[in-house]
C-alpha cells in the first residue's frame, strides 16, 4: 500500500471503520496503511483495537513495544516485543530491539546474548559486532567495546561513516584522540565529501569532546531500527525500511541521518513533495544542512519549479566555492532537461574546482563527455570520455559509450571491438552493451554475428526502439526481409526518437540500400 497511495488508503479504512469499527480485518489493513505513511500516532490508536479484534497481530505488538520503549517502560516493551513473530524481517529487527530493551532493564548479560539469534542467518555478522560494541560501550565495558569495535572495523561495515563515528567517539573518550584522528583521516581520503567525518576531524583538531552515538537504551533501539532499515532498503523492501525509519524518529526525533534516509527513500519512489518536506525538517546549520538543501533543490526541480531550483543551487555553489556538489546537481538538472550545452558548461564548472583528477572523479568527465557528444562537440566529448576511461579503465559504461560513438562515426573500429567485448564480459546481461557489440559487427559487415548479438540484446531489452531497429537492419542484410520489417514496425511502436521516425518509415517502404556505410547513423548508445 505504501508504494501506491497510503494516504488514500488510510482515509478509505477510516470511512470503513466508522461503519464496522470492530472488524478485525479492516483494523489490520488500516494499521498497515497508517504504518505505510508513517502516521505513528494513528498506528498507536489502532494497535490495541487490532489486537483486541484480530488477535495476535505482530505489527500491532511491535507498535506497542516501541511506544513503551519510547517512555522507557522496558518491562512492557519486552512483553509486547515477545509477542511479535519470528519471521520475515523480524528475524533481523527483533534480536536488535530485544538487546536494547534488556539493557534498559539492567540485564547486560542477556542483552549481549540476545544478539546470538542473528547467528542463524548469513550476512549479519558485522551488524552483530557493531551492536555488541555499542552495547558494551553504553554499559561501560570499555575493553569489550574496543574488541568489538575492532572486529566490526575488520568487516565490510568499515566503510560505514556511522561505525567510524561510533568508534572514533569511543577512542576520544578513552583518551586516544590521535587514533581517532588517524581513523577519520583514512576514511576522508576515500570519502572526502563525508560531512560527519569532516566535522569530527574539526572537533578533534579543536580539542572538543565527541559525544557517543548511543547515550541510552532508547537511542540504541533507534539505532537498531536505522541499521535494520539500511539493510532492508538494500533488499528493495523500501516500504518496510521507511516504516522502520518512522519508528526510529519516534524514538529519537533528533536523528537527522535517519531523516535523510527517509527522504532518499521518498526520492526513489518519486514522491518529491514528501522528500522536500523531510529535507526541509533538517536544521540548515547542521552538518547535514548543505546536502539537504541541495537535495531539496532537486526535489523542487522535479516538482516543476525549475528557476527556483537553479537559484538555490547557484547560491549554494557561491557560498561553498571549494565544493562541487551543487554544481554537479545543477549540471544533472540541465542534463535531465536535455539542455546539453548548458549541462556541459556546469560540469565544466565542477571540474574546474577539482584539486586533482582522482579515480572517483571519472563520472564527471564521463557525464561532460556525454553532454558534449549530445551537443555535437565530438572532439571535446572524445577527450572527456578518454579521460574517464583513463581514470576508470574497467567501467563498462565508459567502454560502451566511447566504443559505440566510434562505431557510429566509423572510427577506430578494431579498438572499439576490443572495448565492447570487454564491456560485455564485465556486464554479460546488459542488453544495451550487447546491442553496441551487435551494431559494431554490423558496421564491420559481419551480419551473422550482428544478428546473433542483436537478437540477444532484444531478448534482454525488448521494449527498446533502437535495439529493435538495429535488429531489423541486420535481418535485412542476411535476407530475412519479412522479419526485418517486423522489427522496424516494432521500433515504431516503441516510441523512437523523433528524428528516427521518418528513417524507419522509409526503411519499411523501401528496405535498405546496398551501401552499409551510407546508412544514417543510429540514435546513440544505450
Amino acid at each position: 500500500m505504501r508504494d501506491q497511495d497510503p494516504g488514500a488508503a488510510v482515509a478509505y479504512f477510516d470511512d470503513a471503520l466508522h461503519q464496522r469499527s470492530t472488524d478485525g480485518v479492516l483494523l489490520s489493513f488500516a494499521l498497515q496503511a497508517a504504518l505505510g505513511m508513517g502516521n505513528v500516532e494513528k498506528a498507536l490508536e489502532l494497535a490495541p483495537l487490532t489486537i483486541k479484534e484480530a488477535g495476535g497481530n505482530s505489527a500491532a505488538y511491535l507498535v506497542l513495544a516501541l511506544d513503551a520503549l519510547r517512555h522507557k517502560n522496558y518491562i512492557s516493551a519486552k512483553a509486547n516485543l515477545e509477542k511479535t513473530g519470528d519471521n520475515g524481517f523480524n528475524v533481523l529487527l527483533k534480536p536488535l530491539l530485544m538487546s536494547w530493551i534488556d539493557l534498559g532493564n539492567g540485564d547486560v548479560k542477556t542483552a549481549m546474548a540476545d544478539l546470538d539469534a542473528l547467528d542463524k542467518f548469513n550476512g549479519f555478522e558485522a551488524l552483530k559486532m557493531y551492536h555488541l560494541a555499542l552495547l558494551a560501550d553504553a554499559s561501560g565495558q570499555s575493553d569489550l567495546a574496543n574488541t568489538q569495535y575492532v572486529n566490526a572495523m575488520n568487516g565490510f561495515t568499515a566503510r560505514s561513516a556511522r561505525l567510524l563515528q561510533s568508534y572514533g567517539a569511543y577512542l576520544e573518550r578513552q583518551g586516544r584522540p590521535e587514533e581517532a584522528k588517524a581513523l577519520f583521516e583514512t576514511y576522508i581520503k576515500e570519502h572526502p565529501s563525508s560531512p560527519i567525518i569532516q566535522l569530527l576531524l574539526k572537533d578533534i583538531a579543536a580539542g572538543r569532546k565527541i559525544p557517543p552515538v548511543i547515550e541510552s537504551p532508547v537511542d540504541g533501539a533507534a539505532e537498531a531500527l536505522y541499521t535494520a532499515a539500511s539493510i532492508i532498503g538494500r533488499e528493495q523492501a523500501t516500504s518496510i525500511a521507511a516504516t522502520y525509519i518512522y519508528f526510529a524518529l519516534m524514538l529519537e526525533p533528533d536523528f537527522p541521518v535517519a531523516r535523510v534516509m527517509l527522504a532518499e527513500a521518498e526520492e526513489d519512489r518519486g514522491q518529491w513533495q514528501e522528500a522536500l518536506n523531510l529535507y526541509s525538517q533538517i536544521d540548515p546549520n547542521s552538518i547535514y544542512g548543505k546536502n539537504a538543501k541541495i537535495r531539496s533543490a532537486w526535489a523542487i526541480y522535479k516538482l516543476g519549479r525549475n528557476e527556483e531550483a537553479v537559484t538555490i543551487l547557484e547560491a549554494i555553489a557561491e557560498k561553498y566555492p571549494d565544493d562541487i556538489k551543487a554544481l554537479v546537481v545543477l549540471a544533472d538538472l540541465k542534463r535531465d532537461l536535455k539542455s546539453w550545452n548548458d549541462a556541459a558548461q556546469q560540469y565544466a564548472r565542477a571540474i574546474g574546482r577539482l584539486k586533482s583528477d582522482d579515480t572517483r572523479h571519472w563520472s564527471l568527465f564521463y557525464a561532460r563527455g556525454i553532454a558534449y557528444e549530445q551537443s555535437k562537440q565530438w572532439d571535446l566529448a572524445e577527450a572527456d570520455l578518454l579521460k574517464a576511461l583513463e581514470l576508470n579503465p574497467e567501467h563498462p559504461q565508459i567502454l560502451n559509450y566511447l566504443a559505440y560513438s566510434w562505431v557510429d562515426r566509423d572510427e577506430n573500429l578494431q579498438k572499439a571491438k576490443e572495448m565492447l567485448i570487454k564491456a560485455v564480459s564485465l556486464r554479460p546481461n546488459d542488453g544495451y552493451i550487447i546491442d553496441s557489440l551487435g551494431w559494431l559487427y554490423y558496421r564491420l559487415g559481419d551480419f551473422d554475428n550482428a544478428v546473433a548479438q542483436l537478437e540477444k540484446a532484444v531478448s534482454l531489452e525488448a521494449a527498446d526502439s533502437t535495439i529493435n531497429d538495429h535488429l531489423g537492419d541486420a535481418f535485412w542484410r542476411i535476407g530475412r526481409r519479412d522479419e526485418a520489417r517486423y522489427q522496424w514496425q516494432r521500433a515504431l511502436w516503441l516510441d523512437p526518437a523523433v528524428t528516427q521516425i521518418p528513417l524507419i518509415r522509409e526503411k519499411l517502404l523501401d528496405g535498405l540500400s546496398d551501401d552499409v556505410k551510407a546508412e544514417a547513423k543510429s540514435s546513440g548508445p544505450g
